[in-house]
């Protein structure tokens, strides 16, 4: 309590602190946005002691400022003082226009709500107590310790909602900051913004604080492209990408959101936030990617070959468009190839990757795997736990159960395999991408969704290259070669997402009409002589 006391202080009023301005050099990335640091203290400003609580409640009042505008947009209102320490040292046309420009985006564009304004708690409130009327209320500030802002929340819409008024404080002048002046005005307007709508629309779950920050990060690049703020968090997770996704900061894995962007498109990431009251971030993550056909373990282990393309390794017009700018992603390990095979028994923890390089001698060639876990239920409840996985590399294609090239294949096991994903680079050229996700619908045999989730789906799509009434064998084995279902099936037309398919269709369930547990299964559809194979992810 004392460090966030002191914290607090030091950002709030450093002029008569020690901390009398921002120096070159020392914005660290806790110290970016104050959300998570002010919010703690005002929900917990009674565990304070009498002599803190006398030093920070006059903090916590929203500042008063000599005069205010609305912006030409109507729907803010900026407040700031004319002159003395905490005046503006930008232009504020141009921060209204900053204002302007984030709200048509996050709102018109994207389609988020309007985060409630301050009588939406209590209309009863006199104008004057928050800000003169309903607007949405900023305020500039002379800020200390780095911070570039941060949105407070003030009175929950309804007891229990966890959703709350607010307004946002931004720093005065952004003086010895990466991005300095009005270009820190900009992307601060546009992160904290979107902080008022995660806590007035949805929910403020202390927990889950670095996808508050992830997501709004990405909204600076989404709205103001041009800035590229972000670049200086980047490397910390680059370095580290062995840290579980919820255990960051969210500053640095801004990209994740940028990856789900350029791949899903922004509805994904407007999508999480709806499913955010009632589930935590890395399943509200994981449920949006199986509402798209997907899930966390494949797209992130794809997020991870994305990582890979950057700096000096960019693949311009593929991956990230940026991608030149970006560090690149630290190896785990580097290990020196002996044939005919080499097998790795290493440990990963949820959410998170590894990166493992393959120097083979006499052939110059470099083989990187890159293994993802995607327990998403771990990384919220036990984050720092680690799962032990075997990875085995042969120098020739027909050993391991992994075809990669001519010259090589590997074998991956793990407990739940099903919930971890694994691709490989072979001199700077993917040779396997991890493939736990449903085939293209063109091609002559496909299951869809694939994964299968039983929260989400009511049956499994099998596409076939056959005729409507002919009938086949189903065979659903678990991935030990346990047959879990047999039955006879009648080939059919389906409609699934306005598109016909010929094939067949199954519940999931197994002989005795029970769900399976969640892991790979492998279908065998027998039709005479021909015999079609395949495999399956279920999620129970």
């Amino acid at each position: 309590m004392d460090s966030l006391a002191n914290k607090f202080l030091d950002m709030r009023n450093p002029q008569i602190t020690s901390d009398q301005s921002n120096q070159p050099g020392t914005v660290e990335e806790n110290s970016k946005c104050g959300l998570e640091l002010v919010n703690s203290i005002v929900f917990n400003i009674n565990n304070f002691t009498e002599e803190q609580q006398r030093l920070l409640k006059p903090l916590l009042q929203r500042p008063v400022t000599d005069t205010s505008f609305d912006t030409p947009g109507g729907f803010f209102k900026v407040h700031y003082d004319l002159s003395g320490t905490h005046a503006p040292a930008y232009n504020l046309d141009l921060l209204a226009e900053a204002l302007d420009s984030t709200y048509k985006f996050q709102i018109d564009f994207l389609g988020y709500n309007t985060p409630p304004g301050d009588s939406a708690a209590n209309p009863n409130i006199p104008s004057e107590d928050y800000g003169g009327d309903n607007r949405y209320d900023v305020y500039i500030s002379n800020l200390g310790s780095g911070f570039y802002g941060f949105t407070q929340f003030e009175t929950e819409i309804e007891p229990g909602s966890s959703k709350f008024t607010s307004y946002m404080v931004i720093d005065n002048d952004f003086l010895n900051y990466f991005s300095i002046g009005i270009n820190g005005a900009q992307v601060t307007v546009a992160h904290e913004f979107h902080h008022s709508i995660q806590g007035g629309n949805y929910i403020f779950r202390s927990e889950d604080t670095f996808f508050y920050e992830l997501t709004s990060t990405a909204m600076e690049e989404f709205v103001f492209d041009d800035v590229n703020d972000y670049y200086q968090y980047n490397s910390s997770y680059f370095r580290s990408p062995e840290t579980p996704l919820p255990l960051t900061l969210g500053y640095n894995v801004a990209t994740w959101d940028i990856f789900l962007r350029d791949n899903f498109d922004y509805d994904i990431i407007k999508r999480q936030w709806e499913l955010m009251p009632l589930v935590r971030a890395m399943i509200a993550i994981n449920n949006s990617l199986f509402e798209s056909g997907s899930s966390f373990a494949r797209e992130y282990n794809k997020y991870g070959i994305w990582m890979y393309f950057t700096n000096y390794r960019a693949d311009l017009g593929s991956y990230f468009e940026e991608a030149v700018n970006y560090p690149l992603v630290k190896k785990t390990s580097v290990i020196q190839f002996t044939p005919p095979s080499q097998t790795l028994d290493m440990s990963s923890k949820a959410a998170a990757h590894t990166f493992v390089t393959f120097v083979i001698p006499g052939s110059n060639d470099s083989l990187v795997t890159i293994v993802s876990n995607g327990d998403v239920q771990s990384a919220v409840g036990t984050p720092n736990k680690s799962f032990n996985f075997k990875y085995t590399l042969f120098s020739d294609s027909t050993s391991g159960v992994r075809f990669l090239t001519e010259n090589y294949s590997s074998t991956f096991s793990a407990d739940n395999p099903a919930l971890w994903s694994v691709s490989e680079i072979l001199n700077k050229v993917v040779v396997r991408e991890d493939d736990a996700s449903f085939s293209p619908p063109n091609a002559s045999t496909f299951v869809f969704p694939n994964p299968f989730n039983y929260g989400f789906n009511n049956e499994i799509v099998i596409s076939l290259n056959a005729k409507i009434g002919e009938t086949v064998e189903l065979d659903i084995y678990s991935i030990s070669m346990e047959l879990v279902y047999k039955s006879e099936k009648t080939i059919i037309l389906i409609t699934k997402n306005s598109s016909n398919f010929i094939g067949i269709t199954w519940n999931a369930l197994d002989d005795s009409g029970k769900k399976l547990a969640s892991g790979v299964y492998i279908y065998v559809i027998k039709k005479g002589d021909d015999v079609t194979k395949g495999k399956v992810v279920l999620f129970n």
